[in-house]
């Protein structure tokens, strides 16, 4: 077995990190219909860290059945706020990402396997927040955010191949299943475009800084390829909310 180890890192010697990485955490989302209360799907996370620094995630996504059906590579180490990722749904290969080059962002989408893959690289008026990278600015910004001032951004769109300006306010510091937890919600800073986005419902642990629930459209679609509204309730280990 020792040999056998030993030639794959002669031969393929990149490939020989990847053999004892490890995630530090990993945790689970269950997804549920908003309109019906239907479990639809999880996605279920973890966290790669270098150093003590969270360097990037792998993400796959299961269906109620438990059958894996796409996944997501998002880097964090570059910028936090905006990663890059690249997020593929195997069933029609419904793919959007972005390549983040210093403040230049590729950003690339397709909507089926068929389809061309669409592509824009500009730079984004700052401050811009793109996927994932929400969590950070929560957590980069979580003392004002605590004190009720309304934070505006741009959040970043791959499958639009553009960028529309959001803001997040503080709705409550209150109760999560016994834990204290700031209540967010995030809308779409625009007076005739928040007549028909609804604003998203955010859940954020005080102690850990962790999303705990989230309201609104999903990245995800259904079997059919339409967008999904969800409410995903996070599970955690202990050693994530307890550190």
């Amino acid at each position: 077995m020792i040999r056998k180890i030993l030639i794959f890192a002669i031969v393929f010697p990149s490939f020989l990190p990847l053999l004892a990485e490890k995630p530090k955490y990993q945790y689970f989302g269950k997804a549920y219909d908003l309109n019906t209360g239907k479990y639809v799907y999880s996605d279920n996370h973890k966290e790669y860290y270098n150093n003590g620094k969270h360097t990037h995630s792998e993400i796959q996504y299961k269906d109620a059945n438990g059958k894996v059906f796409g996944s997501k590579h998002i880097e964090f180490d570059q910028n936090s706020e905006v990663p890059t990722f690249k997020t593929i749904d195997d069933r029609d290969g419904y793919t959007e990402g972005a390549d983040v080059k210093g403040k230049s962002v590729r950003l690339f989408f397709k909507r089926k396997k068929e389809d061309p893959l669409s592509e824009k690289t500009y730079t984004p008026k700052s401050p811009a927040v793109m996927d994932g990278g929400f969590d950070y600015f929560v957590r980069n910004n979580w003392e004002p955010l605590s004190r009720g001032e309304r934070m505006s951004f741009h959040f970043i769109a791959p499958v639009q191949l553009d960028d529309y300006k959001f803001a997040v306010l503080k709705i409550k510091v209150g109760e999560w299943k016994g834990r204290p937890a700031l209540y967010l919600r995030l809308e779409i800073d625009n007076f005739l475009l928040k007549q028909v986005v609804k604003p998203f419902l955010l859940v954020y642990d005080v102690q850990t800084r962790r999303i705990l629930q989230f309201e609104g459209l999903s990245n995800i679609n259904d079997e059919n390829g339409k967008s999904l509204k969800v409410k995903i309730v996070y599970d955690y280990p202990k050693d994530v909310l307890e550190p």
